[in-house]
């Protein structure tokens, strides 16, 4: 609520917290609140089932997963730490989360992590990272969406998208 858009940046360099998790409820023109003070949440996915959604928070490098319903409706945690700082979250089609890194962790000497596919742990635990997409370090990946045995990658710094065929799993 703090920063446009384009001082991103700032948002990760003060540790703004005061982002919002809303639901839009279409039929009732209402938004509801049901998180506040959220530091840099950047992208979310609504669960297969419906029961929680996945938010990136970027500055924090990590998802968390917040609960919507069932008994731990109104509660998060900690969904997975990811290798640089994450943007959008797509499901994989498989149970799974496709997550875009803008700037991976990576060392200077291999290309950066530009994305990385988490899966929920069998336990209901916290995710593993299970798959991860190498890039160049000049590309700065936002959208990683699985369709159809094709990984389409897109970045607000380009003109384009790309495209890559991946194996079933």
């Amino acid at each position: 609520t703090t920063y446009r858009r384009s001082l991103h940046l700032l948002v990760v360099a003060t540790g703004d917290e005061t982002g919002r998790l809303l639901r839009y409820d279409a039929r009732r023109r209402r938004v509801t609140v049901l998180h506040s003070g959220l530091p840099y949440p950047n992208g979310l996915a609504v669960s297969d089932d419906g029961t929680h959604v996945v938010v990136a928070h970027t500055g924090l490098c990590e998802l968390r997963r917040y609960w919507l319903r069932g008994p731990r409706a109104g509660k998060s945690e900690t969904f997975a730490e990811v290798p640089g700082y994450p943007d959008n979250v797509r499901r994989d089609g498989a149970g799974g989360y496709w997550v875009a890194l803008s700037r991976g962790a990576d060392s200077a000497d291999v290309a950066p992590t530009v994305a990385v596919r988490v899966a929920a742990a069998k336990n209901g635990g916290a995710a593993v990272v299970e798959e991860a997409l190498a890039g160049f370090s000049f590309v700065t990946v936002s959208e990683v969406a699985e369709r159809n045995d094709t990984l389409w990658i897109g970045s607000v710094d380009t003109p384009y998208a790309g495209a890559a065929v991946v194996g079933r799993r």
